[in-house]
């Protein structure tokens, strides 16, 4: 008996073995879309419908059942649960301000919310915990010790990207905790050191032409900035500083890190002229040469009147320096050290390139503009040739203005200044010069400008 061969090849097995697959991972898809609304999905999706409708309209009271059932049953159903919880939640935590029994079960209800929602979504953890953290601050009564280890949490896990007010409440929430006692002063010295930090890092992607009306971030960083800056006033005392930290950099002098962090603290607060600032700032760039510690050896040495030794440093700090914004800054504050030595063709040399690295910043420009403006009359030798330098002064005011929208009043009253030394037509007379023709100014100047008069 002859066998018939089989159509059924192993490509029609795996093509079969294929569609299978396909169709247990779409029944899985399946599964898991369903496993999302609990054991009753359509209970759980008419609840989050119902309840969604109610909170849109900010019918809090008739929200909250449907909103309830939803996150204890399907949680997961959608984000949102665990978004619009805390807010309708609140609702109830406000109406029932006078009765603390209740008011304090919406309270564990609320935290509950928040303590579920980063279980669920792992990755809004830092942001999470710095709404937890703010709540509890505001109801925390007399005890702040959640709210500031909560909001603590939350600036570890979002670090320069914390929630500016995250940081104002956890610093306030530290100074209560000082008062009570709870927690020693070099934590809180730390702590704005730390806070502080982040803040300055925002202010910095902050576009140079932004103002608080138009740029939320920059009105939110500024207030948090403010408050801390007023309350780290109310413990900041140079001397206790000083005599907190001496031991700590004697126990232990090759710690860069402690050394840093002293530097900073330091000159953020102008104490600078300190004997700690500059021995922290020798052992630093000892260690480990690098921006910080050399500009730290500028503000050292300068406070001690060693010019040469600060000047020396602050050229060190720059060429040390990689990011752009503090190192135009450094080369502004150098183009200034030498303008006081009268080295004025590297003072506007370096105002030039500070300018260069920072666009939109007329800052340099107002610098050049009061270079030409105080050395005009040395850079000619009669009534009419000394003023052309006043001229090129403005042209300096003038150019920062257009650069730099936010120096306008300024600017405009170093033009107004300027104009007043403007040259009378008879002080020109004698070589017949014009308004409005082009001029070199002599010295070390030496740039072209337009002739103008006074009326």
């Amino acid at each position: 008996m002859i066998m018939k061969k089989s159509s059924f090849t192993l490509t029609n097995i795996s093509m079969l073995v294929l569609v299978q697959l396909v169709l247990m991972g779409t029944m899985n898809s399946f599964a898991q879309e369903d496993d999302k609304f609990g054991s009753d999905p359509d209970k759980c999706k008419e609840s989050v419908s119902l309840y969604r409708e109610y909170y849109k309209q900010k019918n809090y009271a008739d929200a909250l059942p449907g909103w309830r059932w939803s996150f204890f049953n399907c949680p997961m159903a959608t984000k949102n649960i665990v978004i619009n919880g805390p807010t309708i939640i609140e609702h109830f935590v406000k109406k029932n301000e006078a009765d603390t029994a209740l008011k304090n079960a919406y309270l564990d209800t609320l935290w509950m919310v928040y303590d579920k929602r980063v279980e669920l979504y792992p990755e809004d953890k830092g942001y999470v915990l710095g709404r937890k953290g703010m709540d509890m601050y505001d109801y925390a009564g007399e005890d702040f010790t959640d709210a500031y280890n909560t909001m603590t949490e939350s600036m570890k896990a979002d670090k320069l990207e914390t929630d500016p007010y995250v940081l104002m409440k956890l610093y306030l929430a530290g100074m209560k905790r000082l008062v009570d006692k709870q927690l020693e002063i070099d934590v809180m010295y730390d702590l704005y050191d730390e806070v502080s930090t982040i803040l300055n890092a925002q202010l910095k992607k902050i576009p140079a032409d932004a103002t608080e009306d138009d740029n939320t971030d920059l009105k939110k960083i500024n207030q948090a900035l403010s408050i801390i800056d007023q309350n780290f006033e109310r413990i900041a005392k140079e001397e206790q500083y000083v005599e907190m930290m001496a031991p700590k950099v004697e126990a232990a002098p090759e710690d860069t890190e402690l050394l840093n962090k002293i530097i900073t603290m330091m000159t953020k607060r102008s104490w600078t002229g300190n004997d700690l600032y500059l021995k922290c700032s020798e052992l630093s760039y000892k260690l480990t040469p690098s921006a910080a510690a050399a500009y730290g050896l500028y503000e050292g040495y300068g406070k001690k009147g060693k010019d040469a030794e600060s000047t020396k440093y602050l050229e060190e700090s720059i060429k040390l320096e990689t990011d752009k914004n503090e190192k135009a800054e450094k080369l502004l504050k150098l183009a200034k050290v030498y303008g006081s030595q009268k080295r004025y063709d590297s003072a506007r040399a370096k105002a030039q390139e500070a300018a260069g690295l920072r666009s939109g910043w007329g800052e340099p420009y107002i610098y050049i503009g009061d270079l030409y403006l105080g050395t005009a009359v040395s850079c000619g030798d009669n009534d009419c040739n000394q003023k052309y330098g006043i001229w090129a002064a403005e042209d300096m005011y003038i150019k920062a203005r257009s650069t730099d929208a936010s120096l306008g009043d300024a600017a405009n009253a170093k033009i107004a200044k300027a104009k007043q030394y403007y040259p009378i037509k008879k002080d020109c007379f004698f070589i017949g010069l014009e308004g409005g023709a082009k001029v070199t100014v002599g010295g070390w100047i030496g740039v072209e400008t337009t002739a103008r008069f006074a009326d």
